[in-house]
């Protein structure tokens, strides 16, 4: 088996790459990034797949541009999110071998309770990808769309909510926060993992054909201002912050995602506050 890794430089690209690596037998190896390829990236991939001819990609790359997009960003997310890949399985499915693409979406192309439309921008181009997944779809290899809720784990250098807060608490510094009406749902990046490979052997082992879509969810939502009231009766010190002090980011939802279809035989096993805990006092 050979697998092809897109994004490896990424916080779920690097951490997939070094557990398959570990894991298993399989030949691993990263297309090309785009911080160094740019306005190439997508021809060098193309390139790529037809020199490498993978059984499986692996797209973990993706433009999370939120809240307000100017025109002169559409093109680019769109490049990003949607026209990669669509030119990656065009080219990929060329090869005989080819035998499944795995893409991760976003829990925010399924709205919330009141909306089933998808909240964003940057939700309307991974939604997207779905028609285009069923449109190639074929009886011979797999395209799995994963709609990924939030994830996290040590070393996260992403500008996302736990790290902010993690740096403050660390530096003892304040931290502005929104009134904490939104609800999180995290996954650990190494259940997160398990269900990719969960989901490899069952492409390889042809249980899995087709378009199918599946969420990622711990199931477990919970506010963000309960997330920080029970961090702040577990760990060592207090957290430092301003609540309600910070607006909501445009187009933010406080009404969970009631859409749940995790992908049958999985679940996460690791507990947030226990692996928080540890990230933040350990």
């Amino acid at each position: 088996m050979k697998i092809g890794i897109i994004g490896s430089s990424g916080f779920i690209g690097s951490n997939l790459s070094l557990f398959l690596e570990k894991n298993t037998n399989y030949k691993i190896f990263l297309f090309s990034s785009y911080k160094r390829s740019k306005k190439n990236w997508i021809n060098k991939i193309i390139k790529e797949i037809n020199k490498k001819k993978p059984n499986i990609i692996i797209n973990c790359s993706a433009n999370q541009k939120l809240g307000n997009i100017k025109t002169t960003d559409i093109p680019y997310i769109l490049n990003s999110n949607l026209l990669s890949n669509i030119l990656f399985i065009n080219e990929a499915l060329k090869y005989k071998n080819f035998k499944g693409f795995i893409a991760f979406g976003s829990k925010m192309e399924l709205g919330d309770k009141t909306n089933n439309n998808p909240i964003n921008f940057y939700a309307a181009t991974k939604k997207a990808n779905d028609i285009f997944f069923k449109f190639y779809e074929n009886n011979k290899s797999a395209l799995i769309s994963l709609k990924i809720f939030d994830t996290y784990g040590p070393n996260d250098k992403r500008k996302k909510f736990l790290t902010d807060l993690l740096e403050v608490y660390k530096k003892n510094r304040l931290l502005n926060i929104t009134a904490g009406k939104q609800y999180l749902d995290y996954v650990h990046i190494n259940d997160l993992l398990k269900l990719i490979l969960m989901i490899i052997k069952d492409i390889k082992t042809n249980k899995l054909k087709g378009f199918k879509s599946f969420t990622v969810s711990s199931k477990n939502p919970i506010r963000l201002i309960n997330l920080v009231k029970k961090l702040n009766r577990i760990l060592r010190k207090k957290l430092r912050v301003n609540i309600g002090k910070k607006i909501y980011r445009q187009n933010t939802s406080t009404n969970p995602t009631l859409k749940i279809f995790n992908y049958p035989g999985w679940k996460p096993n690791h507990n947030l506050f226990t692996e928080l805990k540890e990230i933040f006092d350990g």
